[in-house]
């Protein structure tokens, strides 16, 4: 690997993700702020969803990743999911 493929591979494993937080917020909002959100990234890129519905954490925004092909990840802390979704 050359210093330049070292870097570009280190700038995109640390490269800033947007956040989108809808913490708050009922559903079907979060859902349909993530997918506005989503819609608008580039193939490659991250979000990561701030939440605290349970039916948007553990269902739609799942549903909406699996239906796309997209990566996603979640974590909970307290009352907070942390959902990152990565598009392909």
């Amino acid at each position: 690997m050359t210093v330049t493929e070292a870097l570009r591979t280190t700038a995109k494993a640390t490269a800033p993700r947007q956040v989108l937080d809808t913490i708050g917020l009922l559903c079907p909002y979060p859902y349909i702020r993530a997918k506005e959100a989503l819609d608008a990234l580039p193939a490659g890129a991250s979000l990561e969803i701030l939440t605290d519905s349970e039916a948007t954490a553990c269902s739609s925004v799942p549903i909406l990743a699996s239906q796309h092909g997209y990566a996603l990840t979640s974590t909970k802390d307290g009352e907070v999911w942390r959902l990152v979704v990565t598009k392909a």
